[in-house]
């Protein structure tokens, strides 16, 4: 028997269904996962900013974060040149072809090309004023939503580049108000990713200031003394409440320069709980949150704990540590934010920290930190007595 015809079912399709998306969605499409929040342009800004050799770099951000995010640098500018593909999706001045990426990531943060052009597609505005070394004035660029230059002025500027959004999200009405629920955790995180830069570029100054905020509290400053580290980073960056609970150690291992500043097993767990990890891979601040990043963080809190178990129970604590890694040991282009890094080998880098780890007697185990605690009282006894004699 013939089975019977069911008329809700769908024809059987005989024309292709398959179309290529039209350049405006391409583009739209692939500018909301370059750029995902107003945190991720102050992000790619800075890295533009330290890619042009700037040594201040100021953000100012308005209080809700979509109404103006700018980043001033005092870098080299961009050349005359180079200013119709600023921000023309794929075109960079850090590689010509794939093979260019193992060379990129002790050299530049940024590589590929798609930030500025994604900021362009999702803003109501974007302008740039840029100045290099011997123009007599700058110039004024108005970037349309495709990327490209719609205008250039003249204008007073600084050696050095200025860049402006205004109106963020305006077409992307769903991620405009979760950023405006969400502004004040927004402000916070930009705060963070900036003391991530100050802790990793330590002679680098920055600068934050929130806009028509209600106080002045968001605002920030990280003025560094002349040869500055990232202990001196810490104390003004993080505050000296925390930063005089910690040392400052560094070793070299196969290839891997590790510099490192960390609480000692005698630190106060409330001085230096809920600050967290800052770690930089050739002074690229990146996420603790994988892979052989987050292994770091989990072998530091576990010898930080055997040193004391009093600190077993503190909260996110603070450390800092600064990479630097032999030519060709990772491949930095693994996340869109270019916060992680795949090492070749992690298994070597892991080792390194833990000879770091061991070095550092407190962090050695409990009882270097016992033998260490019975050293200090001894001595103190020792100078009482010669005191006690000399009298």
């Amino acid at each position: 028997m013939a089975a019977a015809s069911n008329p809700d079912a769908d024809p059987v399709k005989t024309a292709s269904t398959i179309k290529a998306l039209p350049p405006s969605t391409v583009r739209q499409i692939g500018s909301t996962q370059a750029i995902v929040d107003p945190i991720s342009v102050v992000k790619e800004l800075i890295d533009n900013a330290l890619d042009a050799r700037a040594t201040s770099i100021f953000v100012f951000i308005s209080a809700n974060t979509i109404d103006s995010i700018e980043v001033k640098d005092n870098g080299h500018g961009i050349l005359a040149d180079d200013r119709p593909l600023v921000c023309r999706r794929y075109c960079t001045s850090k590689i010509r072809n794939f093979d260019d990426l193992k060379e990129v990531g002790c050299k530049w943060l940024g590589f590929r090309g798609e930030a500025m052009a994604s900021m362009a597609e999702m803003s109501g505005r974007l302008e740039i004023m840029t100045r290099v070394e011997g123009e007599p004035v700058a110039a004024l660029l108005k970037i349309g939503r495709d990327g490209e230059v719609e205008s250039t002025e003249r204008a007073s500027h600084p050696v050095g580049t200025t860049v402006k959004l205004t109106d963020f999200f305006k077409l992307l009405p769903v991620r405009k108000q979760s950023a405006l629920k969400h502004s004040s955790k927004y402000l916070s995180q930009v705060k963070r990713v900036i003391q991530s830069y100050a802790l990793a570029r330590p002679t680098v100054r920055f600068s934050l200031q929130v806009r028509k905020a209600k106080t002045d509290k968001g605002n920030w400053v990280y003025a560094p003394k002349a040869g500055a580290n990232a202990e001196d980073a810490a104390f003004k960056a993080i505050g000296r409440e925390c930063a005089s609970q910690c040392n400052w150690t560094a070793i070299e291992s196969d290839g891997f320069e590790i510099q490192a500043f960390l609480p000692r097993a005698d630190a106060v767990g409330a001085k230096i709980s809920s600050e967290g990890a800052f770690i930089s891979i050739d002074a690229r601040p990146v996420s603790a949150t994988r892979g052989t990043l987050k292994k770091i963080v989990a072998i530091f809190k576990e010898r930080l704990r055997k040193s004391n178990p009093a600190l077993a129970s503190t909260k996110d604590p603070f450390m800092c540590m600064s990479i630097n890694c032999p030519p060709h040991s990772y491949d930095p282009n693994i996340e869109p934010a270019k916060d992680d890094v795949l090492f070749e080998d992690g298994e070597a880098v892991l080792g390194a920290i833990d000879r770091l780890l061991t070095s550092i007697r407190s962090l050695g185990g409990r009882e270097h930190w016992e033998r260490d605690l019975h050293a200090q009282k001894h001595n103190a006894i020792q100078v009482e007595v010669e005191h006690v004699w000399c009298r």
